[in-house]
């Protein structure tokens, strides 16, 4: 079966399993539901990231042959694509498994690199020999990672692999004798990845900021158990008393989780910040507007210490308004500072919050001075395009930088708003987003 169909039927398995979530009326059923929906997701993004590694192996080969600028230029866009879609399945495989490293290292740098490859070629600018030697080296270690995990999509197909470590007493049995899991494939592939070596190239791409820990918690102090437990309360509204230990949590983020009730909260271990609230919240009827809403999430936000925070969108999804806040220092609103608050509209109470991208990306800057004047970045701009409003905005790029940019907000002849980012160094467009608004708020895509 091509690997093609194979997604479609994982895409109609992961439908069909959904659809009987919905039929579930007992805790079992719904247990062995969830079950069956996890093992299509993780089926679904293993073939997808085989598809996309496949498909960068074939477009680096062709790079490597290639002669003109435009075909270059053709195939540095699709390679950018590629290795984003790439590390997204495998951030869908790995659950944040930092043992993956090396990979993700190696699929940020691609597509980093091909980035700036495409806008070298945009400019005018030629291949050289040591882009081409680049380009060989990425396809060898693309053409071997792309080995790896078609291999583990066959053992899937033969029902020979396990999305689950399998612990010593399963691998004596005779079921598992010839089963592979995909903690141990990927550690073979991770370590095949261990001579990749740092690429120095003209632009940002050392490996400090992919090695990056929280420089925020780094510099914090470290809380007691007995203060965690105290913040958490307070961020709760409950009492002390009622909260109850739910383990701890290692990596970058390293915290202590209490739940109560229908909540779950994590605590650093340092600095003793909020990262996340997790909720089995059940909506009511909303009496909130979006509004007010949004304005309840921004008083949440500097009641539990997170201050300069200014919302940039949000969305009201089954009776709770999601509220994304940047944080805002000298002008430039940092959109890497991200912070995600969930409101109830019935009764304006946080039932949700994400800021572990503010805890990992959150430093102190110093925005360089600007090169290229506003008047001249607007010039860049298309013609279509009239420009409503401009402020300042810090990006993060696909490879986990930033760069400081005019941040356009647009609307073309048929009336669509579009934001338009120029660097504020360069004068070049970084990124265009399309604004979508629907009954229930503001998207980007």
């Amino acid at each position: 079966m091509k690997r093609r169909t194979r997604i479609k039927a994982a895409a109609f398995a992961l439908a069909a399993v959904t659809a009987l979530l919905a039929w579930g009326i007992s805790g079992s059923v719904q247990t062995k539901c969830y079950k069956m929906q996890l093992g299509a997701a993780q089926q679904r993004a293993l073939l997808q990231t085989c598809e996309y590694l496949d498909s960068m192996e074939t477009t680096l080969q062709k790079a490597s042959y290639a002669g003109s600028g435009a075909m270059l230029q053709s195939l540095s866009t699709q390679l950018h694509s590629q290795a984003l879609g790439a590390k997204t399945g495998l951030a869908a495989l790995s659950s944040g498994d930092a043992a993956l490293y090396n990979m993700f290292k190696y699929l940020s740098q691609v597509g980093e690199y091909a980035a700036a490859l495409n806008k070298s070629l945009s400019a005018g600018e030629p291949l050289g020999a040591k882009d081409r030697r680049t380009l060989r080296q990425l396809y060898g270690y693309a053409h071997k990672l792309s080995a790896q995990f078609s291999y583990m999509a066959d053992l899937m197909d033969a029902g020979s692999f396990s999305f689950e470590a399998l612990d010593d007493a399963l691998r004596q049995t005779d079921a598992a004798a010839d089963t592979v899991s995909f903690p141990d494939a990927a550690a073979d592939a991770e370590e095949s990845m261990a001579d990749f070596p740092t690429l120095i190239y003209d632009g940002p791409y050392s490996d400090t900021l992919l090695e990056r820990s929280s420089q925020l918690l780094k510099e914090a102090e470290e809380i007691s158990y007995a203060a965690a437990k105290k913040t958490a309360a307070k961020a709760l509204g409950a009492q002390e008393r009622l909260l109850m230990a739910d383990g701890e949590t290692a990596g970058r983020l390293p915290a202590y989780v209490f739940h109560a009730e229908d909540r779950r909260i994590a605590v650093t271990k340092r600095g003793g910040y909020i990262a996340y609230i997790l909720s089995d919240y059940t909506a009511g009827e909303a009496k909130l507007s979006q509004k007010e809403a949004v304005a309840a999430a921004a008083d949440y936000l500097q009641k539990i210490g997170y201050t300069n925070m200014v919302s940039t969108y949000s969305m009201n999804e089954n009776g709770v308004c999601i509220v994304n806040f940047a944080y805002k220092t000298e002008g430039y609103l940092c959109y890497p500072d991200l912070i995600k608050v969930g409101v109830s509209l019935s009764d304006g109470r946080a039932v949700s919050l994400d800021a572990r991208d503010f805890l990992l990306n959150h430093i102190r800057r110093t925005p360089p001075e600007a090169t290229v004047t506003q008047t001249a970045a607007a010039a860049v701009l298309a013609d279509t395009l009239t420009v409503q409003n401009v402020s300042l905005a810090v990006i993060p790029t696909p490879g986990g930088y930033e760069r400081y940019c005019y941040e356009f907000l647009c609307t073309d002849e048929g009336a669509q708003d579009v934001l338009v980012y120029v660097d504020t160094r360069t004068g070049q467009e970084d990124d265009i987003l399309i604004l979508l608004y629907a009954d229930g708020g503001t998207l980007t895509k």
